[in-house]
């Protein structure tokens, strides 16, 4: 059965709607102090928060954006558009940083990205769902040197594009690349 990392609730921050600031004291417990729960256990136990690295993928000053096909698994999410590269960090990632080791899983699988410079940037903290309550998202602004390409295209299509061509679509974006859009407009990237 597949296990995820986690940390007590306890330890975030409250949620809000929008990006957290970077805490290098959170981020240290996050690296340090997680641990492993069944996949199942930890989707439905509100005590603890998966521990999410999400990447913000830019390439020659272009943002990655990618949108959900019908062929991928949750039918809520299809059509949507994404900024975020991600997922959950598994027992296999855990060798030095969990984190950082996660992310590079992700970049490799989802985007095939092995040549990047990867800054911290917050967290995202929510409680709009009960999806939400149960993650906790570290983000990245990561810089490419490879150009990304979507690794699963039964899955995601995906292409490069400026800041103001991700705003035209804001209203299609799932709920943490538009706390991220928010984020990086607030910086004018």
């Amino acid at each position: 059965m597949e296990q995820v990392y986690v940390l007590p609730a306890s330890v975030f921050p409250a949620a809000q709607a929008s990006l957290i600031p970077l805490e290098a004291a959170l981020l240290r417990r996050i690296e340090q102090e997680g641990f492993f729960l069944e996949r199942p256990q930890a989707e439905e136990d509100p005590t603890h928060r998966q521990i999410i690295p999400y990447a913000v993928v830019r390439h020659r000053g272009r943002f990655f954006l990618m949108r959900r096909t019908k062929g991928g698994g949750e039918a809520r999410l299809h059509d949507r558009y994404t900024l975020g590269v991600g997922g959950h960090i598994n027992p296999q990632d855990v060798g030095g940083n969990p984190v950082l080791d996660g992310l590079r899983r992700e970049l490799l699988e989802e985007v095939g990205v092995r040549a990047y410079t990867a800054q911290p940037v917050g967290f995202i903290v929510m409680a709009d769902s009960p999806v939400s309550r149960v993650h906790a998202g570290v983000v990245f602004v990561v810089e490419a040197e490879d150009e990304p390409r979507v690794m699963e295209p039964e899955k995601l299509e995906g292409r490069l594009a400026s800041l103001e061509e991700v705003q035209q679509v804001y209203e299609g974006l799932e709920g943490w690349s538009k706390v991220v859009v928010d984020w990086l407009r607030a910086r004018c990237f």
